[in-house]
């Protein structure tokens, strides 16, 4: 049993129980604390890595430099985009797909192995226009970040006429592979695992920017898979955050499963190696 997350708590890279367990801790004194640093910790990991692999639902706006391209953020898919040919500040136009085209090509992003979007091209072999130049002149609403690889649970929704948009708390008819801090996914939107009770998941509802919706009885649960390197760096950096308090004065502490902890300015190497290939340079276009 693991204390419900506080309210502020939300996309942390690794469940609670899981860490609980490999750091030996047992019941829910510490929880509030360590629900915290964990926390603490996959943010950290965020702003290393200067990207975020949680997925936004999100309308951002772009200036247009150049005809043929625009850099971007880390983007998974394009649910729309809208063009301000004119300069007056509306989006008027709509690009269809056919006049664009997302780079890398063969990203994948939403596949386990996938990485993310980082640039639209307009298509400049068709006979549609290029981007027209000038400040705000593009709006790409879709799902930013990473990547948006999602694993079925092996649980549904298991209430007679289902739940509505309000509720919070979600029956379901197995939980062997749900645990708190998990980002589920059911129909299209995202939740927050804040607790898992019996079969009853007290959750987030409409977590970055998923429109909150009903979901019939049977509705499929999946949980949005991070990549391994990013949820064991975080776990490693939460067992650092827990133990600082205990260091010695050569700067050791010892964690259950993790052992020997040195605990120091920055990230320790072995931090560094799993995020590595994941950190982008922290110059153009933001996360």
């Amino acid at each position: 049993m693991t204390a419900t997350a506080p309210e502020s708590i939300a996309n942390t890279y690794t469940g609670i129980d899981d860490l609980k367990s490999r750091m030996g801790i047992a019941g829910v004194a510490n929880d509030k604390t360590l629900w915290a640093t964990l926390h603490a910790a996959s943010r950290a990991v965020d702003r290393y890595c200067n990207r975020h692999f949680f997925t936004l639902e999100d309308v951002r706006l772009f200036d247009i430099d150049d005809h043929a391209s625009v850099a971007i953020p880390d983007l998974v898919s394009v649910t729309e985009i809208l063009e301000d040919r004119d300069g007056d500040r509306v989006f008027e136009t709509t690009r269809p797909a056919s006049d664009y085209a997302l780079y890398p090509l063969n990203a994948s992003p939403d596949s386990p192995t996938g990485r993310p979007h980082n640039e639209v091209r307009s298509d400049v072999g068709s006979s549609s226009n290029g981007f027209a130049i000038g400040r705000s002149r593009l709006s790409i609403e879709g799902r930013w970040g990473f990547r948006f690889s999602i694993v079925d649970t092996g649980s549904a929704i298991s209430v007679s006429g289902g739940i509505g948009p309000v509720g919070t708390v979600v029956p379901v008819d197995v939980v062997s592979e749900i645990q708190a801090g998990m980002t589920i996914v059911i129909d299209n939107e995202q939740m927050f695992v804040r607790q898992v009770n019996g079969t009853n998941l007290t959750v987030k509802r409409g977590m970055n920017g998923s429109a909150i919706s009903a979901h019939d009885d049977t509705a499929v649960i999946s949980f949005v898979e991070f990549p391994a390197e990013i949820s064991e760096a975080t776990e490693l950096l939460t067992a650092r955050y827990w133990k600082s308090k205990d260091a010695t004065s050569g700067g050791l502490a010892g964690v259950a499963g993790f052992g020997p902890i040195r605990v120091q300015a920055g990230f320790d190497a072995e931090i560094e190696q799993l995020l590595g290939p994941f950190r982008k340079l922290a110059i153009g276009t933001g996360v």
